[in-house]
């Protein structure tokens, strides 16, 4: 929860940064975005072997978070048929769904993890007592699964909003087509 709440933070500053104006990002309503989690626990146990070694640190970190967006992308994209990143523009991606920069960014942001952030994380949460942790975990849970509901809904209404577009563009067109062969004969 705590790198969901960091990635957020981080995206959200990023993009509105580049927009110049405030944008919460992610699929959820609330301060976390549960990609940068996975990916930390990804990377996180991914280079448990290896966490004093920075180059293979990287390149094993590298290769995880990009697998790990390159599923998440994909799995979005075919749920609620909206793209909730695309790196089309940028070189060297793949479906837009991840890049080479994105894909490099992910192994210096590995070595952060493994080697600056996490430690002190893990030390600090060693001195929390083990019942508030546990209670402070289920009230996170219970948040997250209600704005998880509640956003998946709406993207649910969205997919549907789409769908229905889509439809009746066909429809349009299907008319269009008709008319011009109905002028055609005129």
């Amino acid at each position: 929860y705590i790198y969901c709440f960091i990635g957020w933070i981080w995206e959200s500053c990023f993009v509105s940064l580049k927009s110049c104006k405030w944008i919460n990002r992610g699929f959820l309503k609330g301060p976390f975005l549960p990609i940068y989690g996975s990916g930390a626990i990804v990377v996180l146990f991914s280079t448990l072997t290896v966490k004093n070694n920075l180059i293979l640190v990287f390149i094993i970190g590298m290769i995880a978070a990009t697998i790990l967006e390159y599923i998440t992308g994909i799995m979005m994209e075919r749920l609620f048929h909206v793209r909730y990143w695309d790196y089309s523009e940028k070189p060297f991606n793949i479906n837009g769904h991840i890049c080479l920069s994105s894909t490099l960014a992910w192994g210096f942001f590995s070595i952060l993890l493994v080697r600056f952030v996490n430690p002190p994380i893990g030390n600090l949460i060693r001195y929390i007592p083990g019942e508030i942790l546990e209670i402070g975990s289920y009230i996170i849970t219970i948040f997250i699964t209600i704005d998880g509901v509640q956003s998946f809904n709406e993207a649910m209404d969205l997919k549907n909003v789409l769908i229905k577009i889509t439809e009746r563009n066909e429809t349009v067109n299907i008319i269009k087509k008709r008319l011009e062969i109905v002028e055609a004969f005129i």
